[in-house]
């Protein structure tokens, strides 16, 4: 189980945030907290691998605590929540915030933005599950795992994969989900991602070219998948960055 914790200064909207978050599968809310004070408390007594926050409350603010909480424990993911503020985004994105949720919250967009941060949890290794650990991973998975690290940018297939390992394709997928936490597409997307980034920050190649460079035949696609996972499109990922 994924043990979350919510602070957000209203108690209504604390409770609001609880209904749609038990949602989730795999998850715990440990803790609730009404301020940046009592959050940083909180993580000490309950230590939550999630946190969402409101970013602006009362004395300690939700950016200032993050920062403390993070500064203790670089693995936990904190979840800001915001209005629409260019501003603030910028200062997230320099402060270390791992993702943020835009207000007034849609349940779908929480519910998203909660099951994407424990994806992040499993694939970097952050989170146990079902007994799970790197060292341990079977050696057929790690041999895929390979094949998807060296072929970024290619249309990396579970047939394919599946062929390495010697295991048809459904009991690959079965099998990869079970040792790796998360299923084949949802891993392969999350290292596309993160390369994306990276290319993104450090250079000034198209969206479209990056797309293609890393396999993807649909930059609409590309585009889709990486607001997913990040909250906001390559381009406006590239604007937050360069504006730091």
């Amino acid at each position: 189980m994924v043990k979350i914790m919510i602070v957000d200064d209203e108690e209504l909207e604390r409770d609001a945030l609880s209904i749609i978050i038990n949602k989730c599968e795999n998850i715990k809310i440990i803790a609730q907290a009404k301020n940046g004070k009592e959050a940083i408390e909180l993580d000490k007594q309950f230590n939550p691998e999630i946190i969402i926050m409101d970013a602006k409350m009362p004395g300690i603010d939700g950016i200032k605590a993050a920062k403390a909480i993070k500064q203790q424990n670089t693995s936990k993911i904190v979840i800001m929540m915001i209005y629409d503020d260019f501003e603030l985004m910028h200062k997230l994105l320099t402060e270390g915030i791992d993702d943020y949720i835009l207000k007034p919250i849609k349940p779908i967009d929480l519910i998203n933005i909660v099951n994407k941060s424990i994806v992040n949890l499993k694939t970097n290794n952050k989170l146990q599950i079902g007994g799970y650990s790197k060292d341990k991973r079977d050696l057929s998975i790690n041999s895929s795992i390979e094949y998807i690290n060296n072929n970024l940018g290619k249309n990396v297939s579970l047939e394919k994969a599946a062929s390495i390992c010697n295991l048809s394709p459904c009991y690959f997928s079965k099998v990869f989900k079970k040792e790796v936490g998360i299923n084949f597409i949802s891993y392969v997307n999350d290292k596309k991602i993160n390369k994306a980034k990276e290319i993104l920050e450090t250079t000034d190649i198209p969206i479209t070219n990056i797309s293609i460079d890393l396999g993807f035949e649909d930059c609409g696609y590309f585009i889709r998948v990486f607001k997913k996972l990040q909250g906001v499109t390559p381009k406006k990922y590239r604007e937050l960055y360069r504006s730091k």
